[in-house]
């Protein structure tokens, strides 16, 4: 049995130990593959500006990050040569790739010019406000690729698919309000008795049961997915991400190394908070993208009215991350009453009724 030294990240903090391979359990600490973590549980990514660097990821009872960090190039090796064969393909594959990356940023920062250096100054500078714009700037093929490792650490959660009455009825009223998008939207339920939804860059959307069951009408139910759909179709959610990640993400992100970012995607998913004039821009986008689809908007404005209407100190996270729903309704409202849509009709689903009747009851806990 080969160990190896790495720290250990959890919620409980930073702690240094030992850790090796038992079977198909990663054991950190003393014990044997009957106290480890199961290989099938594990997101590897890769980082490291200026050296390489391996993470072991996953989720602990509670649903919580836990990151295992080889210290040295010795302990990476002996990592990457005693792993389980389950764990090897993207071990080696993300590994070679990060190597391959840093040889690239090598020749990247070399051929910097003074000019590009003055520029970079300014940006730091200017902080936040730059990240978001740099942000702005990232090829979609990178956008898309990120999105894909934030939706990788979703999944280690549990309970998403992909398919279902559900799903089905989210990715109908969603084609609905994409029409023509640059994007290819990918449409997922999760199976969360939060009222929430969330997007992710490069065009995927993901809705609790939550609110599935918090949804009156597929009018109601279109008018969040408009909103989260901005979020994407405005860059909304790579800026933001990018922004709270800080300036070595968005350097490696934009010369496109994404994988040393992974391990931070898991905590975002879901509890992004949006500044105030994105906030804003998502409502009143989605509202015009309702109205293109001859979708009649008020479901938008009856949805946040209702969830208004419930006992603040109940309040669902997500309506926490949004405008005050009191000035939001009335901004909504001014929207819909400023633009009229005679050619808009009540939304129709025909997956609703199957939908509602599908869905989990609520956990009583």
């Amino acid at each position: 049995m080969k160990t190896f030294n790495a720290l250990l990240t959890s919620a409980a903090g930073s702690v240094p130990l030992e850790a090796h391979f038992h079977g198909n359990a990663l054991v950190a600490g003393d014990g044997d593959g009957d106290g480890g973590v199961d290989v099938a549980r594990i997101v590897v990514s890769v980082g490291g500006m200026e050296q390489p660097e391996l993470f072991l990821n996953w989720l602990d009872a509670q649903g919580r990050q836990v990151t295992l960090k080889p210290l040295s190039a010795d302990d990476i090796a002996t990592v990457l040569r005693d792993a389980p064969p389950s764990l090897q393909p993207s071990l080696q594959k993300l590994w070679n790739e990060r190597l391959h990356n840093r040889r690239q940023v090598s020749g990247w920062l070399a051929g910097l010019t003074g000019a590009a250096l003055l520029a970079g100054g300014l940006l730091w500078w200017q902080g936040n406000n730059a990240i978001g714009a740099v942000a702005g700037l990232i090829p979609l093929s990178t956008e898309k690729q990120l999105g894909e490792l934030a939706l990788a650490q979703v999944r280690t959660q549990g309970s998403l698919t992909g398919n279902g009455a559900a799903q089905q009825t989210v990715q109908e009223i969603g084609q609905r309000l994409t029409a023509g998008s640059r994007y290819q939207y990918r449409w997922f339920v999760k199976q969360d008795d939060s009222i929430n939804a969330f997007a992710m860059p490069g065009g995927i959307i993901v809705v609790h049961t939550g609110l599935l069951r918090q949804a009156g009408s597929p009018g109601e139910l279109a008018g969040v997915l408009a909103h989260e759909v901005q979020h994407v179709e405005q860059r909304h959610s790579l800026r933001q991400m990018i922004t709270s990640l800080g300036w070595g993400a968005l350097m490696a992100v934009t010369i496109g190394d994404i994988s040393g970012v992974a391990a931070m995607l898991a905590h975002q998913a879901g509890t992004m908070y949006f500044s105030r004039d994105m906030e804003e821009e998502a409502d009143r986008l989605g509202v015009q993208a309702l109205q293109r689809a001859r979708i009649r908007p008020d479901g938008m404005l009856t949805f946040f009215q209702k969830l208004g209407e419930e006992n603040q100190a109940q309040a669902p996270g997500w309506i926490s991350s949004h405008p005050q729903t009191a000035a939001r309704v009335r901004r909504i409202t001014a929207l819909i009453e400023a633009t009229p849509c005679p050619a808009c009709q009540p939304l129709d689903s025909n997956h609703w009724q199957a939908m509602k009747a599908a869905l989990p009851p609520a956990d009583k806990k």
